[in-house]
């Protein structure tokens, strides 16, 4: 079994565990469990590309499992999502090869202690800085700019509704 049909397990495996109202509320699930290639229209242009990423918050949920609210920036534009190490993890999983190489390593998965308060603050610091560099070094990967749709789409806070109508990262 290949590294990436294992991970897509894993992901199935910890979605079984779950309930129907907490997949309802990680709604890039769908994105990041779709295994199919992403098409793209046109690739990304300078003006449309500079996008921040910052894990602003974590959250223990039911003494299972991390949730993460990460905010991603346009210009005065942000939104803010939740998803989970293992949804990362399998974003991570679908990066080209030629990215991987000089992105950071991504952050170990722990299967005992993924609780504990101080490993929860350093996987943190760890996401962050490797998100930091992905939307660096991979943001005009089809995978990256999907996310970010997808992200868009996920949004529980957007600072400015009436100003975010999905805007076109194809323009």
């Amino acid at each position: 079994m290949s590294n990436q049909n294992k991970q897509f397990a894993l992901l199935q495996q910890s979605q079984q565990s779950l309930t129907d109202k907490q997949i309802a509320e990680l709604p890039i699930l769908s994105f990041l469990k779709n295994r199919q290639p992403i098409k793209v229209k046109a690739p990304l242009t300078v003006e449309n590309n500079d996008f921040e990423i910052e894990i602003i918050n974590t959250k223990v949920v039911q003494n299972s499992f991390v949730v993460y609210e990460i905010r991603i920036k346009k210009g005065n534009l942000f939104w803010i999502f939740q998803t989970r190490y293992s949804l990362l993890e399998s974003l991570s999983s679908k990066l080209s090869k030629n990215l991987k190489s000089i992105l950071p390593k991504f952050p170990e998965k722990r299967l005992f202690g993924n609780l504990d308060n101080d490993f929860i603050t350093k996987r943190e610091k760890q996401l962050d800085s490797y998100l930091k560099e992905l939307f660096k070094l991979g943001r005009s990967e089809n995978t990256v700019r999907e996310f970010v749709r997808q992200s868009q789409k996920a949004a529980f806070v957007i600072n400015d509704p009436s100003a975010v109508k999905l805007f076109n990262l194809d323009a």
